[in-house]
């Protein structure tokens, strides 16, 4: 009787400090209480129906000094459950299941994103974010030592479409999404195109691979060393990787591509089919169109004359020597790699015999008689044999 008595005190104690002060203010005092018990009176204050799995077990001491709200209450008691290992997953009927927090990460909890502000702190949710500058592969692994893949925690990632899915507690959830915007914003890999005026981007783009090798060979961190890409068609140097290090390459670029202007810009194409002599004048007659178009488009501005290109012809070699701007070189390379192919050809097929006339021809003739004698007479003397035999016969 004393024991019954005991525990209605308690629970009576529990109600009154959990009823309401005010319209819309509440109070709590759980001190040594069941927490399945906490979880009903909870859910009898809220009004919300509440499962409370069989695994849930223990005792609540826990107090709150300040008068609280519904939804001050609510979060409340998310964090009391979040202390204790235990989570709340909410149905979309709006019934309530309280569960261990290991298990929560595979129920059907919500799945969030950046605009959904009010979800409380200890709700476990799921969120999906796309990364655009860093590989999740290499992300994953360290979010997971911040995630508490424990209990409610988990992070995941897909490789083919570059994302990471993180559930856990929002609170952590969204912190941990955060880190991922700021990491991804440090690995920013835009492309930046810079246009030649006097180099070729292709010799360009091998100045900087070397660069770049010399980098790999001090061990220097991969984010730091750009990419570059010749585009032969325009003459441009794409690039990519760091925006510090864009920078940095686009004004190495610059100042090579002045000092280009400088040395000029000579090569020397060996020809496989056509004959160098034979190239020159067309070549020349390109050069100047070409020169000439430029000139128009550009109006006042740079320009090459004609004094800037040359081309002539090694006929040991059977090459051509040219030297010009940049955007005329390019022109001149694409002519040539067209009319150096191989012509058209015919096929013909022979056969050689040797006929000649010597000692070895023989020329005789035959006599016949009507008794049937036959005898063959050639450029050489007849046998003796063959001779009687013939007379024997006719």
């Amino acid at each position: 009787m004393k024991k019954w008595m005991g525990k209605s005190a308690l629970l009576l104690a529990s109600g009154l400090f959990c009823s309401q002060a005010m319209a819309d203010e509440l109070s709590a005092n759980f001190k040594g209480t069941d927490i399945q018990e906490f979880i009903n009176i909870v859910g009898r204050t809220l009004h919300k129906t509440i499962i409370i799995d069989p695994a849930v077990r223990g005792q609540v001491n826990v107090r709150s000094y300040d008068l609280l709200n519904e939804e001050q209450y609510y979060r409340f008691f998310l964090n009391v459950l979040d202390v204790y290992g235990y989570a709340v997953v909410t149905m979309e009927d709006g019934v309530m299941k309280v569960i261990r927090d290991k298990d929560a990460k595979t129920a059907a909890i919500p799945v969030v994103g950046a605009n959904d502000k009010n979800i409380p702190g200890d709700a476990v949710v799921t969120r999906v974010i796309a990364v655009k500058n860093v590989s999740v592969r290499e992300l994953s692994p360290l979010l997971r030592q911040l995630n508490d893949n424990a209990g409610a925690g988990n992070v995941v990632h897909y490789d083919p479409a570059n994302i990471i899915m993180i559930t856990g507690r929002a609170a952590v959830v969204n912190r941990l999404a955060e880190i991922i915007e700021r990491v991804d914003r440090a690995g920013n890999k835009d492309v930046t195109v810079v246009s030649l005026n006097n180099a070729s981007a292709s010799e360009m783009v091998r100045i900087i691979d070397s660069l770049n090798k010399s980098a790999e060979a001090k061990s220097t961190p991969s984010f730091l060393i750009p990419k570059a890409v010749a585009d032969e068609r325009t003459n441009s140097v794409l690039i990519s990787g760091d925006p510090k290090v864009r920078e940095r390459l686009k004004k190495l670029i610059h100042r090579l591509d002045k000092e280009m202007a400088v040395s000029g810009n000579s090569r020397v194409f060996y020809l496989k089919y056509a004959k160098a002599e034979d190239l020159v004048d067309v070549l020349k007659g390109v050069s100047e169109n070409v020169q000439a178009s430029t000139k128009g488009n550009s109006g006042q501005g740079q320009s090459s004359s004609k004094d800037d290109v040359m081309i002539s012809a090694h006929a040991p070699t059977n090459s051509l020597i040219i030297s010009a701007p940049a955007d005329v070189m390019k022109r001149l390379e694409s002519i040539i790699a067209q009319l150096d192919i191989r012509r058209a050809q015919v096929h013909i097929e022979a056969m050689i015999v040797e006929v000649q006339e010597g000692e070895g021809v023989d020329f005789g003739v035959q006599w016949g008689s009507q008794d049937g004698g036959v005898i063959q007479f050639g450029n050489s003397s007849a046998p003796i044999g063959g001779l009687l035999s013939a007379q024997e016969a006719g």
